[in-house]
């Protein structure tokens, strides 16, 4: 009986001689080592986004890091083989899982020069339906990536025919099943070894977290996230320390002789261009917002986004947090406390309930009613020729529920999400009929972009006044707050903020507030006026999210909630608290806080942790 050949051996078993059997150990073992290697590399180069290739090379040039991205392939591929028993299924659908991730990865950063997280794991259904409206063309690496997938499979079909035996199979997935809590509690869970310089790349620059945690690896980075968005106690946490604080004050009461109907629209990625030192840009592009600015407070908001990442901004102004939590049931708010104060607490957003899970989330937040595409807004914007550019509906709709609740008996509180500006916008034609930036000896795309953005910033600033002089000389008193909830999508990379030659590093204040910043407006109508004997005027301070609301309470006269009241005391430090790391203290943006401002934004932690921990809904 003839023996089979080497690599087509199935076990040891078949092969003649001592040598023989070796070498099969020797292939199957490397077969395992270099493909999944191979997965890993290819991992990392999408990894990267749009950053230079150093940033790729430095991987190889510090082990550690390329270890850490690698060792989870090697024994997720591993485990698929104690399952299979075949190193091409092994492999092919370790490739699935691992490079199907590290593409989705790369297209987050290209779109909005962010790496994907753990806590982006909930957005993932929303991020594929936006997918859609983006150039999503696979180039090159990604197409690498597909034919190594491919080849290495068939390679491994034919000629890594290896199995193991039941024993070893069984031996393995426990040994990897054990692994892996050591593996977390002491490697990817370690915020010693993270910040390390054995696991730390050259080609960053400091301060940039960013780019610091794309130098980790997408894997590795991703894996570590996992802890970060884990709610755990702050270090020294004292439940009987936050009740001391918290028996200092009581929740303060809406004054009855202050009472106005509150209306918020959080704007699609408007934004303020002229801020950013772009010349040549129509006066008629902003005309609108400016009228209504005038006749408004105004300050500076730094969101934690950038180009995307709109329930950021959303839930951290709701709640008042400094970072976005997971919303699995009844959260603390702000809507909350307006509803027991009386309001009705309603909104409206032309996008679908399940659209980053909003039709539970804004229920847990407190929201009595709350309109979306499924269920009101489908037949109003279906007929659109783009129902993205939707305010042109929206906007009068929002007004009429408003007023009709307005002058219902209760006052309101309306939280108002809009669609319109979200990217990417057209790069190879005009969407509007006038041209706001002619652009000249710049590219094609860029003039696209900017003029495609620019006409939908005048759009919606044109109705937003249109509500303005609806409500001007209503019989409500309206208090009316505008803000955008992160700078826009301007081409892949960025290519239109640095064709233009914005400042974007985030190193340094400049390029940081180019980066996050938008502007919000406060505004009240004739009623609110004389109700609050303010005309709501003049320049509000630099903010984030979560401090947007106490703005607002502080210009009607509104004590706020205990939690509210207490938060202040840090804000009074750090007016801008940035899930990045960065900070304003004393007007000046910091990495790190002095030693007054670090004890506060302590306080500021445990505070919010109590307030998660021991939530009830009102009743």
């Amino acid at each position: 009986m003839s023996k089979t050949a080497f690599p087509f051996a199935h076990r040891p078993k078949d092969l003649p001689g001592a040598g023989s059997r070796v070498l099969f150990y020797l292939w199957n073992a490397a077969a395992l080592l270099l493909s999944s290697a191979g997965l890993c590399v290819l991992s990392l180069l999408l990894g990267i986004g749009m950053m230079d290739l150093p940033l790729f090379y430095d991987y190889f040039l510090h082990p550690l890091l390329f270890l850490l991205n690698w060792l989870p392939i090697l024994l997720f591929q591993l485990l698929l083989l104690c399952l299979f028993n075949r190193q091409w299924l092994a492999f092919l659908g370790t490739a699935l899982v691992f490079i199907t991730a590290s593409v989705g990865d790369f297209y987050k950063l290209k779109f909005r020069s962010e790496p994907f997280l753990f806590s982006d794991v909930t957005s993932i259904s929303a991020g594929i339906r936006i997918a859609g409206n983006y150039d999503l063309t696979p180039n090159v690496r990604i197409l690498l990536s597909i034919a190594f997938v491919v080849l290495g499979t068939v390679i491994l079909l034919l000629f890594a025919r290896g199995r193991l035996h039941r024993f070893s199979r069984r031996a393995f997935a426990v040994l990897l099943l054990l692994s892996l809590y050591p593996l977390w509690r002491f490697v990817y869970g370690s915020d010693a070894l993270y910040y390390s310089r054995a696991a730390s790349s050259t080609h960053v620059v400091d301060g940039w977290t960013q780019q610091y945690q794309v130098s980790k690896g997408f894997l590795y980075q991703f894996l570590h996230s996992i802890g970060e968005n884990v709610q755990r106690a702050p270090e020294g946490y004292n439940d009987a320390a936050v009740e001391a604080r918290l028996s200092t004050v009581q929740d303060g009461d809406v004054p009855a002789d202050r009472r106005v109907n509150l209306l918020v629209f959080q704007l699609e990625a408007f934004s303020d261009l002229n801020t950013l030192g772009i010349e040549g840009i129509s006066e008629k592009a902003y005309e609108d917002f400016y009228r209504l600015r005038d006749e408004s407070l105004s300050g500076t908001l730094v969101a934690n986004v950038f180009a995307g990442g709109t329930v950021n901004t959303e839930r951290c102004f709701l709640t008042g947090s400094t970072y976005m939590h997971d919303y699995r049931a009844a959260a603390p708010s702000y809507v909350w406390y307006l509803d027991g104060q009386g309001y009705v607490t309603v909104g409206n957003h032309p996008n679908y309930g399940s659209f980053y899970n909003r039709v539970n989330i804004n229920r847990y937040l407190g929201f009595a009613d709350y309109w979306y595409r499924d269920g009101h807004y489908e037949e109003l914007i279906t007929d659109l020729p783009d129902p993205v550019r939707s305010d042109a509906v929206v906007f009068p709709e929002i007004t009429r529920q408003f007023l009709r609740y307005a002058h219902g008996g209760q006052p309101v509180f309306s939280f108002n999400v809009t669609m319109q500006g979200h990217g990417p916008y057209s790069t190879s034609e005009y969407v509007y009929d006038e041209l706001l930036w002619p652009g000249e000896g710049h590219s094609d795309e860029t003039r696209f972009v900017m003029n495609n953005y620019l006409g939908s910033v005048r759009e919606t600033a044109s109705l937003l006044w249109e509500t303005a002089e609806t409500l001007r000389e209503d019989r409500a008193p309206v208090v009316m707050l505008v803000y955008g909830d992160h700078k826009p999508w301007l081409g892949d990379g960025n290519s239109v903020y640095h064709e233009l030659g914005v400042d974007l590093k985030l190193t340094e204040e400049t390029g940081f507030i180019n980066y996050y910043s938008t502007t919000y407006l406060i505004w009240a109508n004739d009623a609110a006026r004389a109700l609050l004997g303010s005309d709501l005027s003049g320049e509000g301070p630099t903010v984030s999210p979560g401090y947007l609301m106490k703005v607002l309470f502080d210009q009607l006269g509104w004590p706020g909630d205990r939690y509210m009241q207490l938060s202040a005391q840090t804000w009074q430090r750090l007016p801008v608290i940035h899930t990045g790391g960065y900070y304003f203290e004393d007007g000046l943006y910091t990495r790190a806080p002095g030693e007054q401002a670090d004890l506060a934004l302590r306080d500021l932690r445990w505070l919010e942790y109590y307030r998660d921990k021991h939530f009830a809904v009102p009743r």
